[in-house]
């Protein structure tokens, strides 16, 4: 196998996104069989932590600022100048750009750019639509993480460089960090996400409060961010601050898949969720709200987890008290779980990649 030099561009690997983690992930494996790698990015996200990376980083600073057209046009063409100098000198074999902010300068700068999408096409703006109709088709390929978000493309877009490519999950490293102790005793139910508004842990919350689960078990919520403190005072309200834990942000939540009873997300909508395939490679089945885009191809169910209706409090405690009070159904998800992301693993998801 030839050694290539490949390009990660990527704003910042800002922990805990689930594009920065994919970003991250494909670098670490690409590093691994020994191509040249170089991860670029241009923003900096704050005092917080960020995935790790072993190999080369360029830092090019040129960060958003607030203001108008004008001035996010000024950054926009910024990058893509500074883009396309960094790409004819370092003649990279591949560019794979992650996000909006790096995507339209990428398909500015370089026609061999392979850019990918991890929102929901759903939930773009006008301008977020006008930018894809106008500079995606430059690009040598558009990666999707959903079948969904491809035919949303094609038929709104009308983009004919679009490919569909699971995201991918690092399963003998995963299991690896998931035998790392915990300083919780008993059984739980987990969630893990960052804690804001569309991720609906306010929905989870009332949810489990009507289960029957409640009583045998806690429900541990894996996560931080702005509706932190809204949670905890929606969980003192229900007066169940002995049985919902908010266990904060964690670099290593594997540790937790494989220890809960299942795994619960009760999103309102996403890209392509990581943690249900993270906690699948684990053998810990699902119970997720039926939103667009990925959950449906993820979650086979009654098979490696359950479905359930988005938005509907009454529905997501059924599902919660059907998988918890069947510990036939759990066992027999928990032996499906592993094969159903089968194709998912990091290796096969980089090959993909590489012949995008």
């Amino acid at each position: 196998m030839s050694t290539k030099k490949i390009a990660i561009v990527i704003a910042d690997m800002a922990a805990p996104g689930g594009a920065e983690k994919v970003a991250a992930d494909l670098a670490e494996e690409f590093h691994a069989r020994k191509h040249d790698v170089t991860v670029i990015k241009f923003e900096e996200y704050g005092d917080i932590p960020r995935f790790p990376y072993p190999g080369k980083t360029i830092h090019l600073h040129l960060p958003s600022r607030a203001g108008g057209l004008p001035r996010q046009l000024i950054t926009l063409f910024k990058r893509a100048w500074y883009f396309r100098k960094l790409f004819r000198k370092e003649k990279f074999d591949h560019i794979f750009s992650f996000l909006e902010a790096s995507n339209v300068p990428c398909a500015l700068a370089s026609r061999d750019a392979v850019l990918s999408m991890h929102l929901d096409p759903e939930k773009m703006t006008q301008h977020e639509w006008r930018a894809v109709k106008w500079f995606y088709p430059r690009a040598k390929r558009v990666i999707t993480v959903s079948q969904q978000m491809t035919d949303l493309l094609v038929e709104r877009a009308h983009l004919d460089n679009v490919t569909c490519i699971y995201n991918p999950v690092n399963t003998r490293l995963n299991r690896e960090k998931s035998q790392e102790p915990i300083a919780l005793e008993g059984r739980f139910i987990l969630a893990v996400g960052r804690l804001e508004r569309q991720k609906r842990f306010d929905l989870l919350i009332d949810a489990f409060a009507r289960t029957q689960a409640q009583y045998e078990c806690k429900l541990v919520i894996v996560g931080r961010g702005t509706q932190q403190e809204a949670l905890e005072q929606q969980i003192a309200a229900l007066g169940i601050q002995d049985r919902v834990i908010l266990a904060g942000f964690e670099l290593n939540p594997y540790k937790y898949m494989v220890k809960a009873e299942f795994q619960v997300m009760s999103s309102d909508y996403e890209g392509y969720p990581l943690v249900l395939i993270e906690a699948l490679s684990l053998g810990c089945p699902i119970v997720s709200t039926d939103c667009p885009t990925g959950p449906r191809e993820i979650i086979h169910s009654g098979e490696n987890g359950l479905l359930v209706e988005k938005g509907n409090a009454a529905a997501l405690a059924a599902g919660i008290d059907q998988l918890f009070q069947n510990p036939e159904l759990r066992e027999q998800m928990r032996r499906k779980a592993q094969e159903s992301v089968h194709a998912n693993d990091i290796a096969t998801v980089a090959n993909a990649w590489l012949a995008a």
